[in-house]
């Protein structure tokens, strides 16, 4: 997103809104895969020699579970800030590769498909989301 400094008042806010394709701004990796188009507004207020950009990112991802692996829809809603410096002799500030890293540092540590997530048993992997798998009784009932 190309902000066109020029034209922006001092002190007065001025929205831009954008749409991505999500590999534009390579943001698909193993366990997130973005669905759609990335949804980007933006407000922008010059204030001196700093731009202020309040910027909302909205998008549905494909994730895949950190505990039972199953893959499950979800949105990413999220808001942030971002402030540049400006020099007199710029008359654009792009601030798409800002915007990609603040919304790579918003993931999650751990994808949960939800937060008491139970996840696979470590001895036969079944899915503990679904009940006791067999080898937790037998060990349970051999105690």
């Amino acid at each position: 997103m190309k902000i066109d400094i020029m034209r922006l008042k001092e002190n007065i806010v001025d929205n831009f809104q954008e749409s991505y394709d999500p590999r534009d701004l390579d943001l698909d990796t193993s366990e997130v895969k973005y669905q759609d188009s990335i949804n980007i507004s933006t407000e922008v207020r010059k204030e001196m020699r700093v731009l202020f950009a309040k910027t909302h990112f909205s998008a549905t991802v494909e994730l895949i579970c950190s505990r039972c692996l199953k893959q499950y829809r979800n949105v990413i809603d999220r808001d942030f800030d971002i402030k540049y410096p400006l020099d007199k002799s710029e008359q654009f500030v792009d601030i798409t590769q800002d915007i990609r890293q603040e919304i790579i540092l918003g993931y999650p540590v751990k994808f949960l498909c939800k937060p008491d997530c139970r996840g696979l048993c470590p001895r036969c992997g079944k899915d503990l989301n679904k009940g006791v798998c067999d080898c937790q009784m037998k060990s349970k009932l051999s105690e």
